[in-house]
């Protein structure tokens, strides 16, 4: 009976608006759409309720944020999950109904709590289709993976199934193939997940790899260093969470990951100061030019506008017209080097300070010009950049490390 009470009104939601569902129609949908620059897509996630009562409506929150979504109108809407408390067959009929008012395409990730209930699962599949899947469209691969799953076992406390937290084996391979193809054909990648890695000495608790999480012991078992090793040795531009609800931005072995989970439900503290954390409900407005270059914004909820101190582009330096003959270096000079090898600044006349920038634009080192040359050895394989004085200019000097 509940099966068939959530297939009446899965059928009726078909017949009343803007149907995103099921995922394959969507994707579809975008591909279909003519190419235009810069492609445009939004980020938002958790924005189920909250359990206490007193805190404020994820509903009343995340529907600000649809109503700015839908004026800026970009290309798709990824939602990060958990957009439902528990995974009910009316919990879900509640999300078909607000994500059908969405007037843009819109894509799902698969998060914990849409899979605490014993339907959770089937419910998800029913609506949705496959929970790792991905497209390709204007040069870019959009990967998506589910790293939760439904355990058989019952929470005694809850009375709900447990969570394991992982990226299996066939999962660890089907994203190495695509990441591989992605290269082959000069593309730059995007992953999606819901929950985002262990990251050293940054994200070490509420996330894939943290102790406490099943299976156990869960860094080893969840497959977090092969995970974030893939997308260190390949052409990734981010990895895109949800989860942990707040705003963070971190550059790990060369690669940006952005967690972004402010859709509504109750907010915790930031892993940093802005501009690189947040404490805010919010969405992010990616905007990605014919070169690489990636601009990313954020968007509190209930505003129009984007916050300027969070808005940050990425280089990644690859010329438009090299996408299937291998990447080419242009525009911003730049310098070659392997890991371990030292940025001369010996030669160059003056003393003026020199700052050196990742990706993401956090300071990681400084010297002056002229006195030593800027060791490496501590630097991961990936895009920095240099800014120093030289005849009362500012420069940049793009500088690519590639493995030893």
């Amino acid at each position: 009976m509940r099966k068939a009470f959530f297939i009446i009104t899965f059928l009726i939601g078909e017949l009343t608006g803007f149907q995103n569902h099921p995922t394959d129609s969507v994707i579809n949908r975008i591909i279909d759409t003519p190419l235009r620059y810069p492609i445009r897509f939004a980020y938002v996630a958790d924005s189920r309720n909250s359990f206490d009562p007193n805190d404020p409506s994820a509903d009343s929150i995340f529907s600000l944020i649809k109503e700015t979504i839908n004026e800026i109108s970009p290309l798709f809407v990824v939602h990060g999950g958990d957009f439902v408390q528990w995974g009910y067959t009316w919990e879900y009929d509640h999300f078909l109904n607000v994500i059908d008012s969405f007037e843009t395409n819109l894509l799902t990730v698969r998060g914990n709590h849409e899979l605490y209930a014993d339907e959770g699962p089937y419910l998800y599949d029913s609506l949705f289709g496959e929970t790792d899947y991905y497209f390709d469209y204007g040069g870019y691969r959009f990967i998506f993976l589910a790293d939760c799953q439904q355990d058989s076992l019952i929470d005694p406390y809850y009375g709900t199934h447990r969570i394991d937290y992982f990226i299996s084996d066939e999962q660890i391979e089907w994203l190495d193939s695509l990441l591989t193809q992605s290269d082959s054909l000069g593309y730059w990648a995007f992953v999606f997940a819901h929950v985002p890695p262990y990251l050293p000495g940054h994200d070490t608790t509420y996330c894939l790899g943290y102790y406490y999480y099943f299976p156990r012991p869960n860094y080893s078992l969840s497959h977090t260093q092969e995970f974030t090793d893939l997308l260190r040795d390949h052409n990734v531009i981010a990895g895109i969470f949800g989860h942990q609800h707040f705003y963070d931005r971190w550059t790990y072995q060369g690669v940006l990951y952005l967690i972004s989970g402010g859709g509504g439900s109750p907010l915790i503290y930031p892993l940093q100061p802005p501009p690189y954390g947040a404490y805010v409900h919010h969405f992010l407005l990616f905007e990605l030019d014919s070169t690489y270059d990636i601009t990313v914004k954020l968007y509190e909820a209930g505003s129009f506008l984007p916050d300027p101190q969070y808005t940050f582009t990425y280089s990644t330096g690859v010329e438009e017209e090299t996408r299937s003959s291998g990447p080419e270096i242009s525009g911003t000079p730049t310098l070659i080097l392997k890991q371990g090898q030292p940025i001369p600044l010996t030669s160059v006349h003056g003393t003026e300070p020199a700052y050196l920038y990742d990706v993401s634009g956090k300071m990681i080192g400084e010297t002056k010009m002229g006195s030593a040359d800027l060791e490496t050895d501590g630097l991961a394989p990936g895009i920095y950049f240099l800014l120093y004085h030289l005849t009362g200019k500012t420069k940049v000097l793009r500088i690519i490390i590639l493995p030893g």
